[in-house]
């Protein structure tokens, strides 16, 4: 569902695949999953260039569900990733970019209301993946 909301979003020849593993049935606060997931697929496509495919893999396994956004984008220091959760911080590579700098910071924030965590994998100029964990 989210998913389809942001597709009036991504730029010219941007592709979203979704691949889902797992029990459907779990028990979150899908308010606060909603904001997450609109986050994160947001910068996805904000950051990731024309034609790029943004890769979306959900998974529910023991009393666990998981959801990685992978994209194409620009990617994020080591040094600006330990302050991506700080309000209003905005990477070095990215003040060209529209954006307030509170998203990421709201993500961790839900996150530790739903005793959920976040990864971080990025590499500047391959992209990044973003993997989130939630108990059920």
């Amino acid at each position: 569902k989210v998913i389809g909301e942001i597709g009036i979003n991504l730029k010219h020849g941007q592709q979203v695949i979704l691949e889902h593993h797992g029990n459907e049935n779990v028990h979150l606060d899908v308010h606060l999953l909603k904001s997450i997931c609109m986050n994160l697929f947001s910068n996805a496509t904000k950051f990731s260039p024309e034609n790029a495919l943004i890769k979306v893999l959900a998974r529910f396994k023991k009393h666990r569900f998981s959801l990685s956004v992978k994209d194409a984008g620009i990617g994020i220091s080591e040094e600006d990733k330990q302050h991506l959760s700080e309000r209003f911080f905005r990477a070095k590579n990215a003040v060209n970019i529209q954006g307030t700098g509170l998203g990421f910071h709201i993500v961790r924030k839900y996150l530790e209301l739903m005793n959920g965590s976040i990864e971080i994998e990025s590499e500047l100029d391959k992209g990044s993946v973003f993997t989130i964990h939630i108990p059920s």
